[in-house]
């Protein structure tokens, strides 16, 4: 079932955090390859290169220790703010409560960073009007803005950019901090290329080629949170779906990487340098699967020209809206 991809260590320690195209469908081949475990940013490799110098870690902080844990990525978007997945504003929250810092890690390494700036502030994403109900059936738009309390050191922040239609169907990078292999290794920045495969429709007819027996053979022997009823079965065919052009399945195909936990809140990136580097979306969902952890698909909130504004506005702002205590 569809997991938000939040880190699991001094998370779990603490109990209280998250865990966390008109592009035509997979072919038949594509889809039986979907899910081996050659396939996962398990799937990408070490992001070392300064083009991705933007793209940081979110982690729990105590300065007397250094770097505890790993529970998001994010991106560098303008001096003093970064955007990151809606749902990881709640380890943010966790880190505060429980005495650490919440902070953005520079570098290669989040557990041995270049620097580490506290997170102060952030704002989240209202959720679509109406509440329609988006992928996770939580109302959507799972993306948040936080503000950093100083600028990082030679790092050039990315650029925003818009999500067309045209994307869709073309290969964009991923990067994040999270899984890379099949150990569940995470804590460094790794990259990967997806093809933006889909901005409307049914998540599980998208991922399975529309063929509900390929669908159920992977629901009832590598869907690790099924409860293996047809009734549930039926229901995740039918119920899971995109939010029509604000949410894309990204990623997974023979040969491409996909997110995986700790990846939340990383972008989906196009760029060759720092001074070019743009992120479309941020990554807030993934497909898990028993073989290979992350193997079928990501899904990822994109800055259509509605989020791409309110992205904007909430950098302008300066993320003031829920304040982090000293």
């Amino acid at each position: 079932m569809i997991n938000r991809q939040s880190s699991l260590g001094i998370a779990a320690l603490l109990a209280s955090a998250v865990l966390s195209a008109c592009a035509q469908p997979a072919s038949e081949e594509q889809t039986e390859s979907l899910g081996s475990a050659e396939h996962a940013i398990i799937g990408g490799e070490p992001a070392t290169s300064a083009a991705y110098a933007a793209v940081g870690a979110l982690v729990y902080y105590y300065p007397e220790i250094g770097v505890l844990d790993v529970f998001c990525s994010g991106t560098l978007v303008a001096p003093k703010a970064i955007t990151t997945a809606r749902h990881c504003t709640q380890n943010i929250d966790l880190a505060n409560e429980s005495g650490m810092i919440p902070a953005f890690a520079i570098g290669p390494d989040a557990f041995n960073p270049t620097a580490v700036i506290p997170i102060v502030s952030y704002v989240n994403a209202p959720a679509a009007p109406g509440n329609e109900k988006g992928l996770l059936n939580d109302g959507g738009r799972d993306v948040a803005v936080a503000r950093l309390a100083s600028t990082p050191a030679g790092v050039t922040p990315a650029k925003l950019g818009l999500f067309e239609d045209k994307m869709v169907g073309t290969a964009f990078d991923i990067a994040g901090y999270g899984v890379n292999n099949p150990e569940h290794f995470y804590g460094q920045k790794f990259v990967g290329k997806a093809t933006a495969r889909a901005d409307n429709g049914k998540w599980y007819p998208l991922l399975f080629n529309n063929k509900y027996e390929a669908f159920r053979s992977w629901y009832y022997t590598d869907s690790p949170s099924a409860q293996r009823t047809e009734a549930e079965a039926k229901a995740w065919w039918k119920d899971y779906k995109l939010e029509n052009k604000f949410e894309l399945l990204a990623g997974g195909l023979p040969g491409e990487a996909v997110a995986c936990n700790g990846d939340s809140g990383g972008p989906l990136l196009r760029g060759t340098s720092a001074a070019n580097l743009t992120t479309y979306g941020v990554s807030f969902a993934v497909e898990n699967t028993i073989a290979s952890a992350c193997g079928l698909g990501g899904g990822y909130l994109v800055f259509n020209a509605k989020m791409l504004a309110w992205v904007k506005a909430a950098v302008v702002q300066q993320a003031a809206t829920n304040v982090i205590k000293p």
